[in-house]
């Protein structure tokens, strides 16, 4: 049986179309990136000279200059810990955490690259090396959701092409779990509204 290839040029434009929305939006954010860290290595280098009388002691301006990137980093990470910038009172220590251990990984990736050996691996205390383990795993967890959500859209979409009632059906199938029998109930109303977030983002809708 010969079978059809009608569908295929708009299956293959509407993916086309997407990729270079997509291309698009994320060209977007690393020229904005860049503007933003040649923003940043101007404001450090303007720093370093207007402050080279007063802080000669520290070497020369290549020194100064990291003087500076250092304020600069520490600054940003009191921001992002949502601390007060003169204090450093009032950050989020779980996330200081996240932000220390993504540091250590690129270490360690260091380490790996150069082949030296690493010498703080010993000192890791076991609920730290626990942490890891754990955030490897939910890491794993999250590839693969994001693999298995890639797949089951582009299945939903290419099949609605010859099946356009296909995304009811689905919703409607999971109509009856999504329901709450109780409004009092936080946990009812938290299954169902994942559930159809989790549809809509499956077949292609807004919940």
């Amino acid at each position: 049986m010969e079978i059809s290839d009608t569908a295929s040029p708009r299956i293959k434009f509407s993916t086309f179309r997407k990729d270079n929305d997509l291309q698009d939006e994320i060209d977007a954010l690393k020229q904005a990136e860049k503007t933003m860290m040649d923003a940043i290595h101007a404001a450090i280098i303007q720093a370093a000279k207007e402050s080279e009388a007063a802080v000669q002691s520290l070497g020369p301006q290549t020194t100064v200059q990291i003087y500076f990137a250092d304020v600069a980093m520490r600054q940003l990470f009191l921001h992002l810990c949502g601390a007060d910038a003169d204090t450093a009172k009032g950050g989020d220590p779980e996330h200081a955490w996240d932000i220390l251990y993504t540091g250590r990984g690129t270490a360690r990736y260091w380490e790996k690259e150069q082949r030296i050996r690493s010498r703080r691996r010993k000192a890791e205390s076991h609920a730290e090396l626990e942490r890891e383990r754990r955030e490897k795993s939910a890491l794993a967890q999250s590839a693969q959701k994001l693999a298995t959500d890639t797949v089951i859209r582009a299945l939903v979409e290419h099949s609605s092409i010859s099946d356009p009632g296909l995304r009811d059906r689905i919703s409607a199938a999971v109509e009856p779990r999504a329901g709450v029998t109780d409004p009092l109930s936080q946990v009812e109303q938290y299954f169902a509204e994942q559930l159809k977030m989790s549809i809509a983002r499956l077949i292609g809708v807004t919940a």
